[in-house]
């Protein structure tokens, strides 16, 4: 009697979603970190320890807990949309034009990354394109990568986007018959992460008068990213660009409590026009019912306390000291070598780092091994450029000096310095 082999089932098939999901290069590299605690991040973009507010929100939740009605409204379901109060806080603080009209057109969610992952769902289909600085944030690139989405690289200066590269793209994209398929514009006008840059007042209408010049031949979404904007350390603030006149039926503004407070709350925030509201709302109550409601009483408590200016004001002189010492660090033992740039950030939590033309940062690269021999760790530039448009500058780097005290943010620029050295006597240029 004959046996019949038969070829084991798998446990569970995944879907398209389940199939395509990519993992974050973040997640490996703060793998990497944690499985080394000697090892000098100067990678993952987290906050400082030291900096969070835990006496304020003892404070606020204290008296929250005080009063057992506000706390049991607290700890129900809130809305979809989020909390009324922080949205019209929100409203009022960031937004001189208009307050009112941004806080009903509001939807709090966990984190800006939820807002701009629904934003997304809701606006693009496959093959839809979203033009972005090149460099960029490298998660919103893997949000679009993971619906299908093409993001397109517009080359970039010391001020962010160059309003000329816009119009070029623009044309290009015209002329090749694809114009109807470009849906937004992504922006982080204020400390962008990776590369540090800030719009002056000049280039945020220079960059809001090519939409206006494309207004009538294709429907553009400008998707403004203020995740950094209140990490200044020097120098006056620029209004937003909502406040400087964009189209508030094509703008969509988004933020975060998460670098200005603390990101364990995970409240973020955005402002979108309709139709993109009702899309967006309608989406988020089949996900989650709204976003934690406690968290948002909590961050609305501190707003409505004006304790946030107090804790921005120490968050300021903590991390103007952190980036000093990188620069210092930079100065001495990075400037030296030939080939390598940055400049100084005046906010954030970001170095650019430009190495000699030639030296592969990325994780197939020399430099790679060698930072991680020696013991420090950054992000390879090339993971935050979209894959079309302006070219891949794969010898650069990202740095972060928000969670390392300022000794080793030197020794690591000190490490990063030798493996770059190293580097270039094994099949890089030498420096």
């Amino acid at each position: 009697m004959s046996t019949v082999m038969r070829r084991p089932q798998p446990l569970i098939t995944l879907g398209h979603r389940g199939r395509s999901a990519s993992s974050q290069p973040i997640s490996s590299l703060m793998s990497l970190a944690l499985a080394n605690p000697a090892t000098i991040s100067l990678a993952a973009g987290f906050v400082d320890n030291a900096t969070l507010p835990v006496e304020e929100l003892g404070t606020i939740s204290g008296e929250l807990f005080a009063d057992p009605r506000a706390a049991r409204e607290a700890l129900q379901y809130g809305t979809v949309v989020g909390d009324e109060d922080l949205r019209r806080g929100i409203a009022h603080r960031y937004f001189a034009v208009q307050p009112e009209r941004h806080a009903e057109r509001m939807i709090l969610t966990a984190g800006s990354n939820q807002f701009l992952q629904l934003a997304s769902e809701c606006l693009l289909d496959p093959g839809d394109i979203v033009l972005c600085a090149s460099p960029t944030y490298f998660v919103y690139l893997n949000i679009l990568r993971d619906l299908g989405a093409r993001a397109r690289g517009v080359g970039t200066d010391a001020e962010g986007m160059i309003p000329d590269e816009l119009e070029g793209a623009l044309r290009h994209l015209a002329t090749a018959g694809e114009l109807a398929r470009v849906k937004a514009v992504y922006l982080v006008p204020d400390f962008d992460n990776p590369a540090a840059t800030t719009m002056s007042l000049e280039r945020r209408k220079q960059i809001l008068q090519v939409l206006e010049n494309w207004r009538d031949r294709a429907t553009i979404l400008l998707i403004v990213d203020n995740a950094y904007r209140e990490l200044r350390f020097e120098g006056e603030d620029i209004p937003s660009l909502s406040d400087l006149g964009a189209d508030p039926e094509r703008t969509v503004e988004s933020g975060t409590f998460s670098k200005n407070l603390a990101p364990g709350l995970r409240v973020g925030w955005g402002v979108t026009p309709e139709p993109l509201y009702t899309a967006m709302t309608r989406r988020k109550g089949i996900i989650d019912f709204g976003s934690p409601h406690l968290n948002q009483r909590l961050v609305a408590g501190i707003l409505n306390s004006g304790m946030l200016d107090e804790h921005l004001r120490r968050l300021r002189e903590a991390y103007r000291a952190k980036r000093d010492a990188m620069i210092a660090a930079c100065d001495e033992y990075l400037r030296p070598i030939a080939g390598v740039a940055y400049d100084v950030p005046a906010g954030g939590l970001y170095v650019w780092l430009t190495l000699p033309e030639g030296c592969a940062a990325g994780p197939d690269g020399e430099l790679w091994k060698q930072a991680l021999d020696k013991g420090v760790l950054y992000v390879p530039g090339q993971y935050c450029y979209p894959e079309e448009g302006d070219r891949v500058a794969t010898n650069t780097a990202r740095l972060t000096f928000g969670v390392q005290p300022p000794e080793r943010l030197r020794e690591g620029i000190r490490l990063l310095a030798e493996a770059i050295r190293t580097s270039g006597t094994r099949g890089n240029p030498e420096p």
